[in-house]
């Protein structure tokens, strides 16, 4: 059956107007002939976390930048976007902080009011949530990669799936290669909306390109929905249960990227939780996949 998506088109950014131009977009589905599927994960079995001492996990639980030992005094850094002003420490999935709740099939993010507000690991952040990415163990450069998700709604809960280009090693130190980011999807707690973004980079400055990033649907974004991006070196196509909701050129996202799923809470741009947002708020997540293109190395 096919969708139905407004898509709105932020028309100030092209000619300095106010107004929003929306308008409905039939597509045709995702023609999945020419992908080579090169990532799965279906949660049959509990995840794989990765760390120093288990390196051959599949999913990390903090940021590439910062201290990367939790039990540091600045370990927090790296659990938590500091700039953004969120509210959230990334835990680590050992332990009573442990924010992921698995069952066969499918696993959730889970965030909740800090349990263990007085730990010096958590800064005092009023929340403790989640974050897994494939920073070391899954990378490519151009393709698909799709997630199959349920949202939690409400004031302050700020769910994404996003795609970074892969750091670069300097004397143990991870570094950027780049402002680049892609947004497969972001809400931030209101129904039917998401937003699909990309960033490039400018001599260092990260740029955005909010051009028809807003994206209305009819569908409970509580329920399960497939939310994919297709990079290929002239595009970049965003994808809602299998049809194209928005399409940009690509600037300038070419270096291999790896895939981040996480739960932030608070924040400049969502705001703190309020007393109608439900804690625990959960992103549930039935898979994560990534295909290659048909004849790319």
């Amino acid at each position: 059956m096919r969708a139905l998506v407004a898509v709105v088109l932020a028309a100030a950014l092209l000619g300095g107007c106010r107004d929003l131009l929306a308008r409905t977009l039939e597509t045709p589905a995702l023609d999945r002939s020419h992908l080579v599927r090169t990532f799965d994960e279906e949660f049959a079995q509990p995840p794989a976390f990765w760390s120093p001492e288990h390196p051959e996990g599949r999913w990390k639980t903090n940021y590439f930048f910062g201290v990367q030992d939790a039990a540091a005094p600045d370990g927090w850094q790296s659990r938590t976007i500091a700039v953004n002003g969120e509210q959230e420490f990334y835990a680590p999935p050992e332990g009573a902080l442990n924010p992921f709740a698995w069952h066969a099939g499918e696993l959730a993010i889970v965030a909740r009011p800090n349990p263990a507000p007085a730990d010096p690991r958590t800064h005092g952040l009023p929340y403790v949530s989640g974050l897994m990415t494939t920073e070391r163990s899954f990378s490519q450069r151009y393709g698909y990669f799709e997630a199959r998700v349920a949202l939690p709604q409400g004031k302050g809960v700020w769910p994404a799936f996003w795609l970074l280009p892969v750091p670069q090693m300097v004397d143990g130190w991870a570094q950027s290669t780049g402002q680049q980011e892609v947004d497969v999807f972001e809400t931030i707690g209101e129904p039917q909306t998401l937003y699909m973004t990309d960033f490039s980079d400018d001599g260092g400055a990260k740029v955005v390109d909010d051009v028809g990033r807003t994206v209305y649907t009819q569908s409970d974004l509580t329920q399960f929905h497939n939310y994919g991006v297709l990079v290929t070196p002239t595009d970049l196509v965003w994808y809602f249960d299998d049809h194209e909701v928005r399409r940009r050129p690509n600037r300038d996202f070419h270096r291999p990227a790896y895939m981040l799923l996480n739960l932030a809470i608070g924040g400049n741009w969502p705001g703190a939780p309020d007393g109608a947002t439900a804690m625990p708020a959960r992103m549930r997540i039935a898979w994560v996949r990534a295909w290659r293109l048909a004849g790319a190395p």
